[in-house]
């Protein structure tokens, strides 16, 4: 029996971030990593919210970020962090105008500009059929060729959770299904195999690592983020044994992100929620309860964290190592340990 529900509006009046009542104030020490720890996969929406979000991260022990920010909001963030901040180069999210090929290539000339040297495609169930559009949509495939042009890292969203298949998307005729959506992605991963190309939330199937395995096997030039928080708790729990197994045997080609996404109303311990559950599921051997709700299951179902304690060296592969030894490859640099320390001071 399925334990998926619909999502639920009567839940407890509890921070959805803190059902364990956790002071995230409490000191914890930095991850043990040589260089900057980097958090690859977030998303920074404004300029406004770098208060809140610094914190965080300097709390947390995370050096610097890659984000998929709106492009009207980057310059400013770019000017007040530096190197501590790289650019994922996205589009205007919502944009169905007659011209959002055109739009999305000047955005993206933007943002090459700013020194963003990776292009992210969303194509999840529900935005393929909002904006009607998958990868191999002309316009798309304009897209991807002039990144390519430019030397750019692919990076894509593929996939959704397994509860989300079962239910929002159960109409097949409107979302498709997975395995048409892998057979797409595929496609590309062939036709640009000589092209660094990164799948978000590793690889947007958790639930099968014999999936991502085959995946990883087959394209030498894809790497996994382990980003989205609640996802990776539930589901990276539930086959803890299995997924060590996988990440201590893919550990050159995995790289560590928070999916972090800041907001009006989304100060440091909503920010610092999904922090403490990164590290706990990577670094230790934590079994408990996750501090954050899951709305997809119901009260009775909600997930148990079980950390993988992952060995100092894999670590450093999946906080810094791979991230920075990638990113490099296309001229991404980030701030030193000793900058980022002095900027932190001041």
């Amino acid at each position: 029996m399925s334990l998926a529900v619909e999502p639920q509006t009567d839940f407890p009046a509890v921070p959805e971030h803190n059902r364990l009542g956790l002071n995230y104030r409490l000191p914890i020490p930095r991850p043990k990593v040589r260089g900057v720890v980097v958090d690859y996969h977030t998303h920074l929406l404004a300029h406004r919210h770098l208060p809140e979000w610094i914190d965080a991260m300097n709390h947390f022990g995370i050096d610097a970020f890659c984000t998929m920010t709106p492009l009207e909001e980057a310059v400013r963030i770019k000017r007040d962090l530096g190197d501590r901040v790289h650019f994922i180069a996205i589009p205007r999210w919502g944009n169905d105008s007659p011209d959002w090929v055109d739009d999305w290539l000047r955005r993206l000339e933007c943002f090459y500009n700013l020194g963003s040297r990776i292009i992210k495609f969303h194509m999840a169930p529900g935005t393929m059929h909002r904006n009607r559009y998958d990868l191999e949509h002309p316009g798309i495939q304009r897209i991807i060729r002039e990144a390519v042009d430019r030397n750019m890292i692919l990076m894509s969203h593929v996939g959704d959770p397994d509860l989300w298949y079962q239910n929002r998307y159960a109409d097949t005729s409107k979302f498709g299904t997975r395995e048409r959506h892998y057979q797409i992605w595929e496609a590309q991963l062939q036709a640009h195999r000589d092209r660094v190309w990164i799948g978000a939330h590793l690889g947007g199937n958790p639930e099968n690592p014999e999936r991502l395995q085959e995946l990883l096997d087959k394209y030498p030039n894809l790497y996994l983020d382990l980003s989205a928080t609640r996802w990776m708790v539930r589901e990276v729990s539930l086959r803890r044994d299995q997924m060590r197994d996988f990440v201590i045997r893919y550990q050159d080609r995995l790289l560590w992100g928070s999916d972090q996404v800041s907001g009006d109303n989304r100060d440091f311990d909503f920010l610092a929620s999904r922090l403490w559950c990164h590290r706990k599921l990577w670094e230790t051997a934590y079994i408990g309860p996750s501090p954050i709700l899951d709305p997809d299951l119901d009260l009775d179902h909600q997930p148990v964290l079980r950390g993988l304690a992952l060995p100092d060296e894999v670590l450093q592969k999946i906080y810094h190592d791979n991230t920075v030894r990638v990113l490099g490859e296309y001229g991404i640099r980030f701030q030193t340990s000793q900058e980022v320390e002095s900027s932190v001071k001041t």
